[in-house]
């Protein structure tokens, strides 16, 4: 018994070997399932930058062999992303006239047939010899499709602001990812070694071919669908064959599933007004026409270029649905296509190791245990950085003056710094300079109030208004655009009712800020010395030169930014002045504000401006605020805006245009106005940040020119019988 006693205390020993692999294979597939989870979690709570993002991807993947074409031929990005981006809007919105011409008149129409034949078939199953079983199975199939359908479009009718916010986010990101999302590709992968980065970059081609041919041929086959099943319902005698033509079209878009539904209500429809024989005939045909396309049309069109099994599309489809309801459907095929596609040579890169640095563990691939260790990792730094966001959020009381002090402090910094060299003493100085901002943000609070206080409900209504005109000129076709303008103005209302109710609040955090704001600039240096000291000596320069590059982008951004605010309400509220439009002081204050929040801010707020004008101007009016609205925007939003975002917070314009709805979605209107700041200081510190939390040697420090240690791939170069199968 003592003999035996060593060895069975031995935890090697009392653990079965299969037990050992299997837990080192758990807990990394726990991990990596774990971040999967959270960074869906996050996709879902920032769903408007999320689906803009893929609404805009998809679209570009689309265009994207054209915009390359064109630069093969010699043309500039620029030049060859606005040309595919403008035809790329033209086919767009000429689809999407057509398919509101033929549709939309027809809806309540098409509802009741779709009614009488489901009312029908009840009463073929009626009369039928079928089970009792079955007519119920088929009655509770169809109310729960009706119940389905009737709930996601009542959502997306329900949440038209954010479907405004996704398409107008949509429209800019998409002229943004033709022209850089090459590059955008190439800065992503730009710390991974060069076999690496090659390696991902073939496949991230395959996918970009996959998704575009996809989005190309399942067009064609839809259009081809809706058009041949559009002259069979004429033939056949069934009315509206236009409007059902065009829910073909769209549920094309959805494989198997939308094709069968699109064929029940078909059949519902030619049943209800044509007939058991017209709706028996309908069916053969599309089964003919499915024939047809399946056997000769697909291949042709798709070209190879999808390889999607339909058993993972038959999971991906619900997958979508039970995700992002309607968009998901729409949106599960083309990310299913492009992770295909990439999915190999990411374990492939993932699976090779250097020579001299094999496997630490033998009973877990190199692969799978990368992705472990840099899951749970990832998921300790997404759960620190979720604390101080919940933090801040929670305590806005505490966290509010300090960020707007921050602020303050490098805005009016060269302020203080001028009073500093004609001799102030750095208390007056700072001082001074705070008591300058003070009357300068009192004067602003001040006139916010008085004019936004009593005119705003009014503004609101005008706008209305407008919109409503704008509609009946428009034949009807943009009754959205009331929906619209109703969403944006009860937010606006509620937000400035929001803050007039907290006034006793917001006073206080003002005042705080503004003391802060005076300790910082004369006790500033004196603070971040103290924090230096606490520095490496060897990385203290480096840490010192990102600070001052964080503190000058948050200063050159409010200054550069309130320039271009109060510009262009000062210019709207002069032109609305001088052709005695109403309103002008109360839209001129919500444009300076809107400012702040880059190009949404101002696209709506002119808006506004201009709907208040076409309800209360005439012909001349309307036509000189629409060319200045135009104007404005265009101006602001392809010129001014890139050069001063780009410059000052280092930051593409496609990043400001994520930050902004990503902002509110998590802190409302003030993560709105903070959010690109709070970017600009991450893009200007972050690779010293990481480098300094680096345990390599101090010389690899970056400089602030982002090229230091990045590139390591000679000395680990690939395996090459590995690598070369990870391009598919």
């Amino acid at each position: 018994m003592s003999e035996i006693a060593p060895a069975a205390l031995r935890g090697s020993d009392l653990v079965p070997g299969w037990l050992r692999r299997l837990a080192a294979i758990g807990w990394r597939l726990l991990a990596a399932i774990a971040l999967g989870v959270v960074l869906i979690w996050i996709a879902l709570l920032l769903s408007t930058v999320t689906a803009s993002i893929i609404v805009s991807a998809i679209i570009a993947a689309t265009f994207a062999p054209f915009v390359l074409a064109l630069r093969d031929r010699g043309w500039s990005r620029i030049k060859a992303a606005a040309a595919v981006y403008l035809a790329a809007l033209a086919v767009i919105g000429a689809a999407i006239v057509l398919i509101a011409l033929a549709f939309l008149p027809s809806v309540t129409d098409v509802v009741g047939a779709l009614s009488s034949g489901i009312a029908a078939l009840k009463t073929e199953l009626a009369a039928a010899t079928i089970p009792p079983e079955v007519g119920k199975a088929i009655e509770a199939a169809t109310a729960g499709l009706q119940a389905w359908v009737a709930t996601n479009a009542s959502d997306v009718a329900g949440s038209i602001a954010s479907v405004a916010t996704v398409g107008i986010l949509s429209l800019f990101l998409t002229f943004f990812f033709m022209m850089d999302g090459d590059k955008a590709w190439v800065w992503t992968l730009s710390s991974a070694n060069t076999w690496r980065r090659d390696a991902i970059t073939s496949s991230g081609h395959v996918a970009l071919e996959r998704v575009g041919g996809y989005l190309r041929g399942t067009a064609v086959l839809a259009a081809i669908d809706g058009i041949a099943e559009g002259v069979f319902l004429a033939i056949l005698g069934v009315p509206h064959a236009a409007p059902l033509a065009v829910i073909v079209f769209i549920g094309r878009f959805i494989p198997y599933i939308g094709g069968l539904v699109t064929t029940i209500v078909l059949l519902l429809a030619t049943l209800a007004t044509a007939g058991t024989t017209a709706a028996l005939i309908l069916l053969v045909l599309i089964a003919i026409l499915g024939f047809v396309q399946g056997k000769f049309l697909a291949p042709v069109i798709y070209r190879q270029t999808v390889h999607i099994h339909p058993a993972i599309v038959l999971i991906a489809l619900p997958a979508g649905a039970a995700l992002a309801g309607v968009i998901g459907l729409f949106a599960a095929i083309p990310v299913v296509a492009f992770l295909l596609a990439i999915i190999g040579a990411v374990v492939s890169v993932l699976g090779v190791g250097p020579v001299q640095r094999p496997s630490q563990n033998p009973l877990v691939p190199i692969w799978l245990d990368r992705l472990g260790q840099w899951s749970w990792r990832l998921l300790v730094s997404v759960g620190l950085l979720a604390f101080f966001v919940a933090a801040a959020v929670q305590l806005p009381i505490v966290v509010m003056p300090v960020v707007l002090g921050v602020v303050l402090a490098a805005t009016i910094t060269p302020l203080a710094t001028r009073l500093k060299r004609r001799g102030w003493s750095p208390g007056r100085a700072a001082l001074g300079a705070t008591l300058g901002v003070t009357v300068l943000v009192i004067a602003i609070v001040g006139i916010t109030i008085v004019s936004l206080a009593g005119p705003a409900g009014e503004m609101i209504n005008q706008a209305l208004v407008g919109a409503g005109i704008t509609n009946t000129n428009g034949s009807g076709l943009l009754g959205s655009l009331v929906a619209l303008v109703q969403a944006f103005g009860a937010g606006i209302l509620v937000t400035i009712a929001s803050l007039l109710s907290s006034l006793a609040g917001l006073t206080v955090v003002m005042l705080l800020a503004v003391l802060l704001t005076f300790y910082f600039l004369r006790d500033g240096d004196e603070f971040w010395r103290g924090f230096l000291e606490r520095v490496e000596p060897a990385r203290r320069s480096h840490v010192e030169a990102a600070g001052s590059r964080a503190f000058g982008v948050l200063g050159g951004y409010m200054l550069g930014t309130g320039a271009i605010s109060a510009f262009g309400a000062l210019t709207q509220f002069a032109i609305m002045a001088f052709l005695g439009i109403p309103l002008a002081l109360p839209l001129a204050v919500l444009s300076f504000f809107g400012g702040f929040i880059p190009y949404i801010g101002s696209f709506i707020t002119t808006g506004l401006a201009f709907l208040v004008t076409v309800s209360t101007g005439n012909t001349t009016d309307i036509l000189i605020m629409g060319i200045f609205t135009i104007v404005f925007n265009i101006v602001q939003g392809n010129f001014v805006a890139p050069i001063v975002y780009s410059r000052v917070v280092s930051l593409h314009p496609a990043v400001v245009l994520m930050a902004i709805p990503a902002g509110s979605q998590i802190a409302g209107i003030a993560g709105m106005f903070l959010v690109v700041p709070f970017l600009g200081v991450v893009a200007a510190v972050w690779r010293t940040v990481l480098r300094v939390l680096d345990t390599g040697p101090v010389e690899s420090l970056d400089d602030g020119t982002g090229t230091a240690g990045i590139e390591d791939g000679a000395a680990h170069p690939p395996p090459p019988a590995t690598i070369a199968t990870s391009g598919g």
